[in-house]
């Protein structure tokens, strides 16, 4: 089932795991990697079910993970029910400033 899914788009996925830290232990998504190594490593996280033309992960393990799901028609994932860009996601700068304003630390 999730060959069906391009492996540009498993990597954007797994970007976006990492970032927000859904997956422990990581999942490594280089580029070098090969598309099944990478099935092989989401299958042993989620359990991948078919529903209709939709790909659901559910989360072996409890997590606080958000339902995810990937619409074979319009290839497109969907998070917590509304449709996410996830590859424009995934390729999003990190928002880093510097703020010069004094700041007062409390332990």
């Amino acid at each position: 089932m999730l060959t069906r899914i391009s492996k540009p788009h498993l990597v954007d996925l797994l970007r976006i795991a990492d970032r927000n830290k859904w997956l422990t232990p990581r999942i490594r998504y280089a580029s070098v990697r090969s598309k099944p190594e990478l099935i092989h490593d989401l299958k042993s996280h989620f359990k991948i079910v078919m529903e209709d033309q939709r790909l659901l992960f559910r989360p072996r393990r409890a997590r606080n993970l958000p339902r995810l799901e990937y619409d074979l028609e319009t290839k497109s994932y969907i998070v917590d029910g509304s449709a996410v860009d996830i590859p424009k996601l995934s390729r999003e700068k990190v928002v880093f400033r510097i703020s010069r304003v004094p700041v007062t630390l409390v332990f």
